[in-house]
């Protein structure tokens, strides 16, 4: 069954057409990937997945519930969560209090002997709980990647968005993100749609692979078949 779905989506931004009537769907406990060349949509599409922006025409249904126009925040404590590509942590606040923020945004009536142990249980799962108590701002870029997961992990969702999470890394790291994004879902049951340009990742990850060129679906399949389809090729793989 599909856990998300997008129904004739369509978004103008002045005179540039970001989507036309795209369908989707992205089925419960799967893996699936979105890719395009820069500039295809694919920002877009999750934005107004996850309620930062409305679609100009066209319906967004999650879990058996209609979410188009639904403000983020009720978006997400429905149960989707997003990273995005370029990382937005509360820079003056530490680590543990950055997830905390996440947590009691779902749990509003947890204190802090409550979301202290969660807060670093979610760090530790992705590698930061020696940093717990070091502001966001004195983080790399890869920590601050794996503190955007570890946030939107802290919001308990079944549907996980990831923004190219991969960007920066090198060849082991990538393997060892791609490892740990295969046991967010098959150890805590999420769902996951990720966008992401690195292709070997996408390859080894998913069962399937959403194709978007110029704000259109231009292929649905698997990996295999999407990197060996000549309109991809042309479009996004080139020549």
């Amino acid at each position: 069954m599909a856990l998300l779905e997008g129904r004739r989506l369509s978004k103008r931004f002045g005179g540039v057409q970001a989507l036309t009537e795209v369908d989707f769907a992205v089925e419960a406990g799967a893996i699936v990937g979105l890719i395009g060349p820069n500039g295809a949509g694919k920002t877009t599409l999750f934005n107004i997945v996850a309620g930062a922006l409305p679609p100009g025409e066209g319906q967004v249904v999650f879990d058996g519930w209609p979410i188009t126009g639904k403000p983020a925040f009720r978006i997400c404590r429905r149960g989707i969560a997003r990273t995005f590509q370029v990382t937005r942590p509360f820079g003056e606040m530490t680590c543990l209090e950055n997830v905390a923020v996440a947590i009691v945004n779902r749990r509003p009536d947890l204190g802090r002997a409550a979301w202290g142990p969660m807060a670093m249980e979610y760090l530790e799962a992705v590698g930061l709980g020696a940093l717990a108590e070091t502001a966001a701002k004195h983080l790399n870029v890869i920590q601050k990647k794996r503190l955007e997961i570890a946030r939107a992990l802290a919001t308990e969702p079944k549907l996980l968005m990831l923004d190219e999470v991969l960007g920066g890394l090198n060849t082991q790291e990538i393997q060892e993100a791609v490892g740990f994004i295969r046991d967010l879902r098959d150890t805590r049951g999420l769902t996951v749609f990720w966008i992401e340009h690195v292709m070997g990742a996408i390859m080894q990850a998913a069962e399937k692979v959403i194709v978007l060129d110029q704000g259109r679906v231009l292929m649905v399949g698997t990996p295999k078949a999407v990197v060996a389809d000549e309109r991809v090729i042309s479009a996004y793989l080139g020549t």
